[in-house]
């Protein structure tokens, strides 16, 4: 409920900022008083690879944002990987790396509730907060609109941790209004291109740091804490990793942290940082306000076990590249990164995806691939397990299109290659009962020697809207232990769609499921 109601917000959003946009000035230089452009990925951006030297890729279009959001490669001795299979193995990984913490930590996450998992990691970050360490989160401000979360982040604002995207009375909307400034990397952004990474990182400027990054935000579902409630128990993945990229994590977090700085900054007396620093020297003198959250004494249990999980991380050093995705400034690394190792693949591709709306130029490099022989698995939520329904109702229109390529002759010669499509049931193959809810993991394998695991989603919003984030690694193993998941859990809740499955698709006979995809068409690049 909570994404949706963050879609509906922003695509009206869409619709405000696209009124404002026609009044704002132009000029001859890019990111002089201008908007991001549309972004195009062009034909040129499929050759080379995801460790290819910068001018293979295509960068921001503003000359001071240069090539940022794409980082160094780092060789194996300097990367250590391992995976974690699921959402409870990441919550114990995080709680335990938290509590090992000695510096600092930096969380952000589109979503971070104040639900039992969400409450049992703030009580930890204060702790830590009172040890001396720097805490810094960043949430996305209008996907936390709940009242307990709202209080939840208060909390932690009198205790001196400072969390982005959160304003208290619901005044984060004062840094949502859009404006600009004369310089590209100083600008804010507008209401309808939010920050959808997902990282968590711990004593990331030390020799000894640590960090996760995949698809998971912070609540109940994403950890897996009830297993009795099944549409609330997702299906995630992320990677934990150390080394040398963990810096590149940091840069990545901090000038996201430094952009909301700027934009309260911008705002002069309606600088909400002001208002806090007089309010905690106020609550020093006559003690913190005490604030009543309700938890379910089972969950919190559940949470406990969780965090005290014995984890056997078996890390695998592996070349490794860390890609920030930023549309507000043009930037398109990470489907670059997609599409070039799509491109490059010989066997296999597998692309695990919770939102699947493909572009054009991902639907023709698929069919290429295909062409070549390469077996293409693609895994998605149906509608029915999909906590955003309509992104899998407007996907199907792109199903056919993929799917025809196997009528074709040399696909047809091929002994295993051509591409298949898979939609997430929630349930076993031999099985009736839903026993888990969405799929919400982005991740992809390809020749079971390269990996892609981030918050990167296969839909519009991704492409064009949101900073997101994903590390692009290559090490055989790792790759196995992410294809195995693949095809002995993914696809065994899954079922194979068939191209007599799409026309229903295309052309519903269902009159509702029809006004859907119609709206949804109408909508689609804000989805």
């Amino acid at each position: 409920m909570k994404k949706i109601i963050f879609r509906c917000i922003f695509v009206l959003s869409f619709i405000i900022v696209c009124s404002c946009a026609s009044i704002r000035s132009t000029g001859d230089k890019k990111g002089v008083g201008q908007t991001a452009p549309q972004i195009d990925v062009p034909s040129a951006a499929i050759l080379g690879t995801a460790f290819g030297p910068a001018q293979e890729f295509v960068g921001s279009p503003y000359e001071e944002i240069a090539i940022s959001g794409l980082f160094d490669i780092h060789l194996p001795e300097s990367c250590p990987i391992a995976v974690l299979p699921n959402g409870d193995d990441s919550f114990a990984a995080r709680i335990q790396a938290l509590k090992n913490a000695d510096t600092s930590v930096r969380i952000q996450a589109l979503i971070f509730t104040g639900d039992e998992s969400g409450l049992y990691i703030t009580e930890l970050l204060k702790q830590k907060k009172a040890q001396g360490l720097d805490v810094r989160i960043i949430v996305d401000a209008m996907s936390n609109l709940g009242v307990q979360t709202q209080s939840m982040y208060f909390d932690l604002k009198q205790h001196g941790i400072e969390v982005e995207g959160y304003e208290t009375f619901y005044l984060q909307w004062l840094n949502e209004m859009p404006m600009t400034t004369h310089n590209a990397a100083d600008k804010t952004t507008d209401p309808n291109k939010r920050f959808h990474e997902k990282m968590w990182i711990i004593d990331g400027e030390t020799d000894h740091g640590v960090a996760i990054v995949g698809g998971l935000n912070v609540a109940n579902e994403y950890f897996r804490i009830d297993p009795q409630n099944p549409s609330r128990y997702w299906r995630d993945q992320d990677v934990i990793v150390k080394g040398d990229v963990v810096k590149d994590m940091v840069t990545t977090f901090d000038r996201n942290f430094e952009y909301f700085l700027k934009i309260k900054e911008s705002r002069g007396v309606f600088n909400t940082n002001i208002y806090w620093e007089g309010t905690r020297n106020v609550l020093s003198k006559t003690g913190k306000v005490d604030i009543n959250l309700i938890t379910d004494e089972r969950l919190n249990e559940n949470v406990r076990k969780l965090a005290d999980k014995r984890l056997k991380l078996k890390f695998e050093g592996a070349k490794c590249r860390f890609f920030q995705n930023r549309p507000r400034f043009g930037e398109t690394y990470i489907e670059q990164a997609y599409l070039k190792s799509i491109k490059g693949a010989e066997k296999e591709i597998l692309i695990g995806n919770a939102y699947f709306v493909a572009s054009k130029i991902f639907v023709e490099t698929v069919k290429d691939a295909a062409r070549r022989c390469v077996k293409v698995i693609i895994l998605t939520n149906s509608p029915e397990t999909n906590d955003l329904p309509m992104l899998t109702i407007v996907g199907r229109d792109y199903y056919d299109d993929i799917l025809l390529v196997n009528n074709e002759t040399i696909v047809q010669s091929c002994d295993e290659g051509g591409a298949q499509i898979w939609e997430w049931q929630g349930h076993r193959t031999n099985a009736t009962e839903q026993t888990e809810g969405t799929i919400h993991a982005k991740y992809a394998v390809f020749d079971r020697r390269i990996a892609i695991v981030g918050s990167y989603n296969m839909d519009p919003r991704s492409r064009a809207l949101n900073s997101e984030s994903a590390i692009v690694f290559q090490n055989k193993e790792l790759s196995r232990q992410l294809a195995d998941i693949f095809y002995e859990n993914d696809l065994d809740f899954s079922k194979q769609i068939t191209l007599e499955d799409t026309i229903e698709f295309t052309e519903p006979t269902d009159a509702i499921y029809q006004l859907r995809k119609q709206f949804g068409t109408l909508i689609e690049d804000n989805l």
